[in-house]
């Protein structure tokens, strides 16, 4: 009987063991993951980044398509799921109503992942 339970644990090892080989990984989600975009703001005359900038993407079209707050280093990143296309993306410091300074960039997505900038203009 300790004999059959051995056996059977170890056929059991053997069949998870080859399943996450055959199937690359079980917990991955996606053999094709979304691309990443990712935005960087720059304070006035583009020495340095500006932590908790408001920004927002639009389409072609100046449907509003998602917002953010950058962090660290000025940067936020999301997934890109929209279609391949022109996009802007604006951005204010500090965020709006209170906002003193904005800047925006357009840029087109073909495919690959988007990295981008926006420069702050000068108070207002």
């Amino acid at each position: 009987m300790k004999k059959k339970i051995v056996l059977m644990s170890a056929v059991l090892l053997i069949a998870v063991a080859s399943a996450l080989a055959i199937n690359g990984n079980l917990f991955s989600n996606s053999e094709n993951p979304l691309p990443n975009f990712k935005v960087t703001v720059y304070q006035y005359g583009g020495g340095s980044t500006q932590i908790n900038a408001e920004i927002e993407v639009y389409d072609s079209n100046n449907n509003r398509l998602f917002s953010g707050t950058t962090g660290d280093g000025g940067i936020y990143s999301r997934d890109w799921p929209y279609s391949f296309g022109n996009y802007i993306v604006k951005a204010w410091y500090p965020a709006r109503p209170n906002d003193g300074q904005n800047g925006q960039n357009g840029f087109t997505y073909s495919g690959a992942s988007i990295v981008t900038s926006v420069t702050l203009g000068p108070n207002y």
